[in-house]
């Protein structure tokens, strides 16, 4: 959830230009969404843990084939911004055990 609000927050408090802007919102957008989404094992509205897993990964890519995308444009600011936040989320997922917890 914090790499969401970091997206949402972080281009425009760096003055970053529209496009890293939009995409920044976006992601950010979902990753809040996924991460309220897994914070319960059962019920409407959440999603399996095996689903939650493969969306966290699919973002870490995802931010880190956006960083290659603004590396090709020109922008370092949002290569190393995407780029860092695409590791941090590939290195937290890696880390993480999908798995339910005792209630």
């Amino acid at each position: 959830m914090l790499v969401g609000f970091g997206l949402i927050a972080a281009p425009l408090a760096l003055g970053l230009g529209a496009a890293p802007l939009v995409t920044g919102v976006l992601v950010g957008a979902v990753c809040v969404s996924l991460a309220l989404a897994g914070t319960d094992t059962s019920g409407r509205g959440t999603i399996p843990l095996a689903a939650h897993a493969v969306y966290d990964r699919a973002i870490g890519v995802g931010l880190v084939l956006a960083a290659a995308i603004f590396a090709i444009a020109g922008e370092p600011v949002a290569t190393a911004l995407f780029g860092g936040l695409g590791l941090v989320a590939l290195l937290v997922t890696s880390i993480t055990s999908y798995s339910a917890r005792a209630a």
